[in-house]
């Protein structure tokens, strides 16, 4: 994994002008990121079904409240139904990891203090020399040695961003996240810690970017902006499915003959016999 991902930033780095690292980490963190759209929208998607099935959920859960094999059953009968998968949201977590620990084998170790011709493919063109500055940073460098040369503090904008942009994916993405049912402790437990991953996790990412190298803060902020561009207008999409369906159903019900158009979104609803 190492390797493949030390080869693809050699080879953006040779293509952009002056070969700096940066540029390439962020071309190669966007292109990755366009490939795994479908999935995130998945998952995003998934996530939002759950929510609108959630005062169902919270019905079974009373309902078999003495019996949890039978509740398990009857919530996992009614996610069939509604066709949702509940591990449908994992892929791009794994896919988020993966892509943390690619980095990051790149950027540990001295890799990027020049070119290693052992770890480059034979079909890979390469450039003399690599850049490794980043508007005077050493990208090479942790962000502690940073802040002991002559970047100064500036270097803790590196873990500041990384924390900033974390944080707001994370707001974000609570707004998909389902209510549970007044008085589900196992519920409201899942919420509190939820509630709190939404403050540690920056934390944790900006801890994690102050100690590795400052090459691997490029590429969590240019994903992390990326994502909440992405969620932005997956969330705008999904929920003017919502205003279809809504207005579908009311259509239904007055038993009209009409056609909606929302968002590319076309539905004819024609009155029963």
């Amino acid at each position: 994994m190492t390797q493949f991902f030390y080869n693809l930033l050699i080879f953006f780095s040779w293509l952009v002008p002056g070969h700096y690292v940066w540029i390439s980490i962020v071309i190669i963190t966007v292109l990755i990121r366009l490939v795994f759209m479908r999935p995130t929208f998945t998952m995003m998607k998934t996530q939002n079904k759950q929510k609108a099935v959630q005062k169902e959920i919270n019905e079974l859960k009373e309902k078999y409240k003495d019996d949890k094999k039978t509740q398990q059953q009857a919530i996992m009968d009614l996610y069939k139904k509604e066709g949702i998968n509940p591990l449908g949201s994992c892929l791009p977590m794994i896919i988020q990891i993966v892509l943390l620990f690619g980095f990051y084998g790149v950027f540990r170790n001295g890799n990027l203090e020049g070119i290693k011709p052992e770890m480059i493919y034979s079909f890979i063109p390469r450039p003399d020399s690599i850049n490794i500055w980043f508007f005077g940073a050493d990208l090479t460098k942790t962000v502690a040695d940073l802040a002991k040369g002559p970047v100064g503090v500036v270097a803790y904008l590196f873990p500041a961003l990384t924390a900033a942009t974390q944080l707001v994916q994370s707001l974000q993405s609570k707004a998909l996240q389902p209510k549970p049912a007044h008085g589900d402790k196992t519920a409201d437990f899942s919420r509190i810690m939820t509630s709190q991953m939404i403050y540690f996790f920056p934390l944790m990412t900006a801890y994690i970017s102050y100690t590795l190298p400052s090459a691997l803060s490029i590429y969590w902020i240019t994903q992390t902006v990326f994502m909440v561009i992405q969620q932005h207008f997956i969330i705008r999409k999904l929920k003017d499915e919502e205003v279809v369906v809504e207005e579908v159903a009311e259509a239904l019900e007055s038993k009209n003959i009409q056609t909606f158009s929302k968002s590319g979104v076309n539905v004819t609803v024609r009155e029963k016999k």
